[in-house]
């Protein structure tokens, strides 16, 4: 297997299972004790934009590094730790994706397909004591980048930022966030515990949708918004096994598109000033919708897409 995919799966996983759940998770979701997290994201994701990359296999081995020794205190975090962390991640994540643009689409679907199968699998692993994965994860990026081709970092190309496909990333990362994350809260919704196979199944399945089917990430428009339309539906209808199969499709579908397009921007500026939106501002208004549980909100901002659309499809020919 290509080492590249092990390390954009590593580093998948670590986000899911470490940053995104684990650490919110011990400590039981209050923002009073994390809110340096996404600020260290933003700036890392900056100063990814700004620095002039010569040596990146060095900038990843030390970044990954420090990933490591950052997680070996997991999960006792001060505020500056947690800072770190976010820096960690929010500095390595452009870097990454703008790497991967010398792999095929087929290696990108191999990758996420590892990172949803293995992080549906450990889910349900108790946060507090996922130091041992919090250590393993950013080793096995260290070992596998050791024997990965990198391509060399080019002079940036002059680039419009492409607004409208941010928009639309950081909408289905808004819709995606706040019902993962109210999910997550629902004791009597708490799918990967109950159907741990079938959502592994289900997410497979997606990425092989996206890979096989799915084009552009703006042509995917009404498939996408399909697709959450009706997991929203099943969470509050309460049909727990239909959501176990619409849910990972729709997470694994779009994912799939949106990672395409961030990594077809092949340049480093581009994609670390889209994910500050996508990866960041979104994800952390989700958190704060699911917390305050106002999932309705993430529904009402659906709906208003819905009805902007048509005006958004004849502005902008999607």
């Amino acid at each position: 297997m290509n080492t590249l995919v092990i390390v954009l799966s590593s580093q998948l996983l670590y986000y899911l299972l470490i940053t995104q759940t684990g650490v919110v998770g011990a400590f039981d979701s209050h923002i009073h004790d994390l809110f340096t997290l996404p600020i260290g994201g933003v700036i890392g994701a900056l100063m990814s934009a700004l620095w002039r990359h010569h040596a990146i296999r060095q900038e990843l081995c030390f970044l990954f590094g420090v990933q490591m020794i950052i997680s070996w205190f997991y999960p006792n975090y001060s505020l500056g730790m947690l800072l770190a962390l976010g820096f960690v991640v929010g500095y390595t994540t452009p870097l990454l994706l703008y790497i991967f643009g010398s792999q095929s689409r087929l290696h990108l679907a191999v990758g996420l397909s590892i990172a949803y199968a293995v992080g549906t699998a450990f889910y349900t692993y108790p946060y507090a004591e996922r130091d041992v994965i919090a250590v393993i994860l950013p080793l096995v990026s260290v070992v596998a980048l050791r024997f990965s081709r990198l391509p060399r970092i080019s002079s940036p190309e002059t680039k419009r930022f492409d607004w409208l496909s941010v928009g639309v990333m950081m909408l289905w990362i808004f819709a995606d966030s706040a019902l993962f994350e109210t999910l997550s809260r629902s004791g009597d919704m708490d799918i990967w515990s109950e159907y741990t196979v079938l959502i592994i199944t289900s997410h497979l399945f997606g990425v092989y949708l996206a890979y096989r089917y799915g084009h552009e990430l703006l042509s995917q428009t009404c498939v996408i918004w399909m697709l959450f339309a009706v997991s929203y539906l099943l969470y509050w209808t309460r049909e727990p096994i239909l959501l176990s199969i619409a849910y990972p499709v729709v997470i694994s579908y779009y994912n799939v598109l949106l990672f395409q397009k961030l990594i077809s921007m092949r340049d480093v500026r581009l994609i670390a000033f889209s994910m500050i939106g996508v990866g960041w501002f979104a994800a952390s208004a989700a958190n704060g919708v699911a917390l305050e549980h106002q999932l309705w909100i993430a529904a009402a901002v659906l709906g208003l897409f819905a009805l902007g659309y048509p005006f958004l499809g004849r502005r902008f020919r999607i």
